[in-house]
């Protein structure tokens, strides 16, 4: 997934989730992400001096006791502090700035941890039904699932066509960033456990193997949101690319990472 993010994204006062991605559901437990790739009242790290008088994880100044936001709505900046925070990480800053970039994005930047959860909940639903249907091509306990595989085996692809054929057939192409985002998160972390193990039959897999597939995949597409939300930090020319490509490797295998929505 690429880290572009030149959409200015919502702006202050509009839903932290946009209605599209979960039309019905109730405000603030929408299941799609915001592609608020840009803060609305600045430039992508315009807010290096902070995130106004409330402090950095404050949003419109009301907070709950557990750093969810009361607001239904997102306040103006909200990705300013993650931003500046990135910039140190990127800087040179360790670990250290690189948690606060992902807190400050929780917190703030997408309205606390529950509001967080909620919005990422398509990627928890879509890592599921990733490892229900390896666990159902193990055992062949569904009759779809074998004939699928049944198909694929006799096509004989090589293993990077083969993830995009399994992915594809889990998880259907739907148009939005979120989808898109999932589907990337799925077949890196397919393509991670190939990696490791070039012998590796997907379609017999340990329940060890499907849990980390399922999890990386989680991992994966938390990384994947700090790189639409934050990522015009990356396209900063002070940077050097191939230094940039080693932090964000560095951040994926980071427990910051995958603990960000947690």
């Amino acid at each position: 997934m690429g880290t572009s993010t030149s959409s200015s994204g919502g702006k202050a006062g509009s839903p932290f989730d946009p209605e599209w991605l979960s039309p019905g559901a109730p405000e603030g437990d929408s299941s799609g992400g915001d592609d608020g790739s840009n803060d609305a009242d600045g430039g992508p790290e315009d807010a290096a001096e902070g995130e106004g008088s409330n402090g950095p994880d404050d949003v419109n100044g009301a907070t709950s006791s557990d750093g969810d936001a009361d607001a239904a709505f997102a306040p103006s900046r909200r990705f300013a502090n993650a931003r500046s925070q990135m910039s140190a990480y990127l800087s040179g800053g360790g670990g250290a700035s690189l948690r606060a970039a992902a807190k400050s994005m929780v917190r703030k930047g997408m309205g606390g941890p529950k509001r967080a959860a909620s919005t990422m909940r398509g990627t928890a639903g879509g890592a599921a039904a990733l490892g229900q249907f390896l666990a159902a091509a193990r055992d062949r306990t569904d009759q779809g699932v074998t004939d699928w595989v049944d198909r694929v085996r006799q096509a004989n692809l090589s293993a990077d066509d083969l993830i995009l054929e399994l992915v594809k057939e889990v998880m259907p192409e739907a148009g939005s960033v979120d989808a898109e985002s999932l589907r990337n998160a799925a077949a890196e972390a397919l393509g991670q456990l190939y990696e490791l193990d070039p012998d590796v039959d997907f379609f017999a897999l340990t329940d060890t193997q499907i849990h980390d597939v399922m999890a990386i995949t989680i991992a994966n597409d938390v990384c994947n949101k700090m790189d639409l939300q934050l990522g015009q930090t990356y396209e900063k020319l002070k940077y050097d690319p191939r230094q940039i490509q080693l932090y964000r490797k560095d951040m994926r295998e980071s427990p910051s990472c995958s603990g960000a929505s947690s």
